[in-house]
């Protein structure tokens, strides 16, 4: 017991202190936490520290939060930035996605030889985004409430649900793979009994167990009914074969559309459960994941497989860049407003990571492709912030001179 807590408290101290240094130099705080497991990966130290029972031990914690990643993404998604500009930030999270993805499959097939779920695999890697890092970024930067935000947010409201798709799709691949063909007439059946068991947590469940933990008007109480009911979703859709992120996904939506619509609204009941989650899985849970991220990687294959890191850095900026400027053009926006807005919906973070290390997990893919896909994740992660801080020093005036005057115009 005292070797893991050890390794946690070595692990956390590492991974804050590491993180802090980025955010001082105004980069996300997700590249610290990586570096802090690839320094507790070396060798000498990984000997030392990560023993079979500490590894055991320690892959539970960051299981859980992926979880509650997951579910705080659906708490956040907000259905209603689909209605305000809903035809550009569709645009531009549908050729954004699509792009690089597109490319990311057809490089792996045909580049590296790679079967189809391993290149299917790369061109989700390097087409998803990371919003939380995004969000960092702007209000870093004060621009929460400039244009170019309301661009990538609302694009990155979209993100999620391709997003939500993609990894629904891989986990498909999952389950058919484990289970061979014969298995996808099961599958559409528990397809189908989690879609009914959806309707029920809706209906029944979640406000019934909403209104039974908030008698308390504790907020310890408020956050024990919350994890019951996004570990109860996960349960039931991991044992349907459909993830246990897809469910914890759903949960916080399920959960946001009950405090926020009808006639009981309880907007701060949502606020408190998205505090909370957020404190316990960003300040404990999520930074042990991008450590076991970092611990995973093999450093010594990254050497031989530079190639395939720059192939698959050039397909995820280009490809994300393309995809962004084609989805603002085409929505009547100007070039720069595309340049920067792909730039801010470059950095990866989450989604990217966590479908990589499912994949390892499962098999489908090797630690050196693993290794490429984190490495490509913490470049492009890197040098987006630092680029997107430049183009917005120098269209800084030209935006909000354009804000000020369709504020007067209004």
């Amino acid at each position: 017991m005292a070797d893991i807590i050890l390794f946690i408290l070595i692990a956390l101290a590492l991974a804050y202190f590491l993180s802090e240094i980025f955010r001082f130099f105004r980069l996300p705080r997700v590249l610290g936490q990586i570096l802090a497991g690839i320094i507790l990966g070396l060798p000498m130290l990984k000997n030392m520290l990560l023993t079979e029972d500490v590894l055991s031990k320690f892959s539970f914690i960051p299981s859980i939060g992926i979880i509650l990643l997951f579910f705080f993404i659906g708490l956040e998604i907000n259905l209603r930035q689909f209605k305000k500009n809903f035809k550009e930030t569709s645009l531009i999270a549908f050729f954004n996605t699509l792009i690089p993805l597109t490319i990311g499959f057809i490089a792996g097939k045909f580049l590296f030889g790679l079967n189809n779920i391993t290149s299917l695999i790369i061109g989700i890697s390097v087409s998803v985004s990371s919003q939380a890092i995004s969000l960092d970024l702007l209000e870093e930067l004060r621009l929460l409430k400039s244009k170019i935000s309301n661009l990538i947010i609302s694009s990155g409201a979209v993100d999620d649900v391709f997003e939500l798709l993609l990894i629904s799709f891989i986990l498909v691949i999952f389950h058919s793979t484990a289970f061979g063909p014969l298995s996808y007439q099961k599958l559409i059946f528990d397809i189908l009994v989690f879609v009914f068991a959806v309707i029920i947590f809706k209906l029944i469940i979640i406000p019934f167990a909403l209104k039974v933990f908030e008698k308390e008007n504790s907020r310890s109480a408020l956050f024990m009914g919350t994890l019951v009911i996004v570990l109860l979703m996960a349960y039931i859709s991991e044992i349907l074969g459909i993830g246990s992120l897809i469910g914890a996904l759903i949960a916080g939506m399920l959960v946001r559309h009950t405090l926020l619509t009808g006639e009981e609204r309880k907007p701060w009941r949502k606020n408190e459960i998205s505090h909370l989650i957020h404190v316990v899985s960003f300040g404990f849970l999520i930074p042990l994941f991008f450590v076991s991220v970092g611990i995973n990687m093999n450093l010594n294959t990254l050497s031989s497989n530079l190639f395939l890191v720059f192939i698959l850095l050039t397909i995820d900026i280009l490809g994300t860049l393309i995809g962004t400027i084609i989805g603002v053009l085409l929505s009547k926006g100007t070039f720069a407003e595309g340049l920067i807005v792909g730039f801010g919906v470059i950095p990866k973070g989450d989604t990217e990571l966590v479908i990589a290390t499912l994949a390892l997990n499962s098999g489908l893919i090797s630690v050196d492709i693993f290794t490429a896909i984190i490495a490509v994740a913490v470049i492009s992660t890197f040098l987006a912030p630092v680029i997107f801080n430049l183009l917005i020093q120098k269209f800084h005036h030209k935006f909000f001179a354009n804000q000020k005057l369709a504020k007067n115009s209004q």
